[in-house]
């Protein structure tokens, strides 16, 4: 446990850098705040540019550069559901919207929605096997936020979900 978390602080530190390098580790940052409110789950991910375009690229068999382009946006929804899901009950995932993206450094921070139309959340499922299919080294860092406490999870090859029990 301690190792994990080690783990965990150093990716934090590495993928929060700003500096523009070739990197030889793969990670993603996911964090996900509950909303009372609006009763929804807002979303952002944290991806290295150049992973994220590595993907996308594969998956379309062309050539992407990051960009604000209605294609991209449709393209990076269409990657995001298929690689990140959210449920509460695990046999019903929730539907979500990409709402946006912007580049920071080199990094892509993806922001999505996802109404649970629910007061309380019992738990909350994560599957995160964003870039694992091009990066087998690949690793998530999954934060779930919910009244005032934090939850954290690194998922890998071995281990693509896991529930939030609150």
């Amino acid at each position: 446990m301690m190792y994990k978390s080690l783990v965990l602080s150093l990716l934090l530190v590495l993928l929060g850098t700003g500096a523009s390098f070739a990197h030889n580790y793969h990670t993603s940052i996911t964090d996900i705040k509950y909303n009372p409110r609006t009763q929804s789950l807002e979303v952002a991910v944290k991806v290295f540019t150049d992973d994220l375009e590595n993907a996308i690229s594969r998956r379309t068999k062309q050539e992407v550069h990051y960009s604000k382009s209605e294609k991209l946006k449709q393209d990076l929804t269409a990657y995001l559901h298929s690689t990140l899901v959210f449920a509460v009950d695990k046999s019903a995932p929730l539907k979500y919207t990409l709402l946006g993206s912007e580049e920071e450094d080199n990094a892509v921070w993806l922001y999505v929605e996802v109404p649970v139309k629910q007061a309380a959340l019992p738990r909350l499922h994560v599957k995160n096997t964003v870039l694992m299919e091009t990066f087998p080294d690949q690793m998530n860092i999954v934060n779930v936020s919910y009244k005032g406490k934090t939850e954290s999870a690194l998922l890998q090859q071995d281990e693509q979900e896991k529930t939030f029990s609150f």
